[in-house]
């Protein structure tokens, strides 16, 4: 029964997005289910995935971040919560949310763990750094990349409308980080990881720039996939198990849901006029409730306005811990820490970022819609 239980947990929204695709099936004529999916989507998603993963195995980031430890240990816990707040800022920007997370969280708690009262307030500020920071580029994370490609935004455009709010959310995070007290770091020694295949690392770095450019129509995306596919297999096929396939089922089953309900006309009818000028806020709550990624999907089907709704998506990563899955990352990982608060953890995590949602939202609709 428990092993049900964490299974149904770890994989909430894939059964979720299922059960949301079976039941409008029975609404709609049998029909090619798979011509609902966007495909260039899901292919540079599982590229991103397998080119980050590459990344990882080879110590890319851990030697990156060996160098981090020891220039941190000259400073103090706010120099030091300023420092990797605005790299994981700034990571998230090219290998999304998620993955920036992955990577530096356990830096921030090996940094604060001799100051557990300021650990959960530093985990905090660097998940809503990772979860802002990753607005400002296309390939920031899912979202992004699925309104991106599905709308055919022009690079300018999509830079004009977002890096306003990106840059407006940075300086919260810096006011956050410069909030926590100073304090001497005491920083255990790290033993130095060295890159296990400097070639294979090198290949990595050409492919991903490789998918950056299948992002932006330069390079035609099927291509992009196979030689991805063809490299990861060649080289380390043990890769692929690194996959977060989950999330690419819950694009497939939302995709597949948004495609018959666009088929039932008075639903269809219901929902363009529930959202019809209404894209942000709608995006906002929404993200609230079922994430920032299934609300994306669900949204881009009934709005021709891609700003409003991709400002709504990646603000609405604020709020609840469910709003950006990539919070629920730092939660994991904090929670596996051996002398962790998690309820702790989510009543400030939901308090400063209700705050920022509020000021974000202000800020956006004054300024940017």
């Amino acid at each position: 029964m428990a092993e049900v239980k964490d299974f149904i947990k770890r994989n909430l929204m894939v059964l979720i997005a299922l059960a949301a695709a079976l039941i409008s099936c029975a609404f709609v004529p049998v029909t090619d289910y798979t011509q609902y999916v966007d495909t260039d989507v899901i292919g540079i998603l599982f590229c991103l995935m397998l080119v980050t993963s590459g990344f990882k195995h080879n110590n890319v980031l851990a030697k990156a971040m060996y160098f981090l430890i020891e220039k941190a240990r000259i400073y103090g816990t706010r120099k030091a919560l300023v420092i990797l707040s605005l790299i994981t800022y700034f990571l998230s920007m090219f290998v999304t949310n998620d993955a920036s997370l992955i990577a530096l969280v356990p830096i921030m708690i090996t940094f604060f763990e001799e100051y557990p009262a300021y650990l959960i307030y530093a985990v905090v500020v660097q998940t809503i750094a990772a979860n802002l920071g990753s607005m400002a580029t296309p390939f920031g994370n899912p979202q992004n990349i699925l309104i991106f490609t599905d709308y055919g935004i022009n690079s300018s455009d999509f830079f004009s409308a977002m890096l306003p709010a990106a840059a407006f959310g940075l300086a919260l995070v810096l006011i956050l980080a410069l909030l926590v007290p100073n304090k001497p770091l005491v920083v255990d020694d790290y033993e130095e990881l060295h890159i296990v295949n400097p070639r294979y690392a090198s290949l990595y770095a050409i492919l991903f720039v490789l998918v950056l450019l299948a992002v932006f129509g330069v390079l035609d995306v099927l291509v992009v996939f196979a030689s991805v596919c063809v490299v990861a297999v060649i080289t380390e096929p043990k890769l692929f198990y690194d996959i977060d396939y989950g999330l690419l089922l819950t694009f497939i089953f939302f995709f597949i849901f948004v495609g018959n309900i666009k088929n039932i006309s008075a639903v269809n009818s219901f929902v363009e006029n529930l959202v019809s000028g209404r894209e942000f806020f709608a995006a906002v709550i929404t993200s609230q409730f079922i994430s920032n990624v299934p609300a994306a999907v669900m949204l881009t089907s009934f709005t021709d306005n891609w700003k409003a709704l991709l400002l709504g998506v990646d603000i609405g990563g604020l709020g609840t811990p469910i709003a950006s899955m990539a919070s629920l990352i730092s939660l994991r990982i904090y929670s596996a820490h051996e002398s962790s608060k998690p309820m702790r953890f989510l009543g400030i995590f939901m308090l400063i970022n209700i705050a920022l949602l509020a000021i974000m939202y202000a800020f956006t609709s004054i300024f940017l819609i």
